[in-house]
């Protein structure tokens, strides 16, 4: 089975529906959001109906947490991460649908055990900042663990436990600028972590129109803002 594993798109339709025009071409059986559909970015709804549409798997992440209610967040970041905004302007549908996502998943595929987390195990604020922050998870257990949050790509192992981080479709931090996600093949047990070119200045004129925030716009530029690390 050929899987696709994507995160973190931050209510970035552009970046993400050219994104998903890339993994339709790779003919994989099921796609996984690991968590950060909203947030930051102009179109939430827009992101949410897409990912419904094309029955994509989700958890939550950090962000759907704030919009929720589950987890506190500095209001400070409030002009950045839009939560109020958001939580005011998004449908009653797409709410719901936030609301119905589990935290984490667990699933067979082929012999294969994957776990699906946002970041660490009930832990979608903490950052996974080495492997060794893995070191409770049991490679016995699982064969996959597949985690984003931190926005940059990776693909790794742990004592035995393939480890895969598909970065950010919405706000790459790598400074590549480039949206990416990972394909996972469970028949040859291959991964392979595939960027996708986008032309960034129709997106960055849109939201300087829209009066965005300069910070947010900076992130798309420079791919990070020292300002934020959530």
């Amino acid at each position: 089975m050929k899987i696709a594993f994507i995160s973190d798109i931050h209510s970035n339709y552009f970046y993400f529906k050219k994104v998903m025009l890339q993994i339709e071409k790779s003919n994989v059986d099921e796609i996984y959001c690991l968590g950060d559909m909203i947030g930051y970015y102009d179109k939430p709804d827009k992101v949410i109906e897409l990912i419904i549409n094309k029955n994509i798997k989700c958890i939550k992440g950090n962000h759907e947490k704030y919009l929720l209610g589950e987890v506190d967040y500095n209001k400070k970041n409030e002009n950045i991460y839009r939560i109020e905004n958001q939580r005011r302007t998004l449908s009653k549908e797409n709410l719901n649908f936030l609301q119905s996502l589990p935290d984490s998943i667990e699933k067979k595929i082929d012999n294969k055990k994957f776990y699906l987390t946002h970041s660490l195990p009930n832990n979608t604020i903490s950052y996974i900042r080495s492997l060794h922050d893995l070191d409770s998870i049991n490679s016995k257990i699982y064969d996959y663990y597949c985690f984003g949050h931190t926005h940059v790509p990776l693909i790794s192992f742990h004592y035995g436990l393939c480890v895969l981080n598909p970065g950010s479709i919405g706000q790459p931090r790598d400074y590549t600028q480039k949206p990416s996600f990972i394909i996972v093949n469970t028949e040859n047990q291959s991964c392979e972590l595939y960027k996708v070119d986008i032309e960034i200045s129709p997106y960055i004129s849109q939201l300087k129109k829209m009066d965005y925030p300069e910070p947010l716009i900076r992130i798309l530029i420079r791919s990070e803002y020292e300002g934020v690390r959530n």
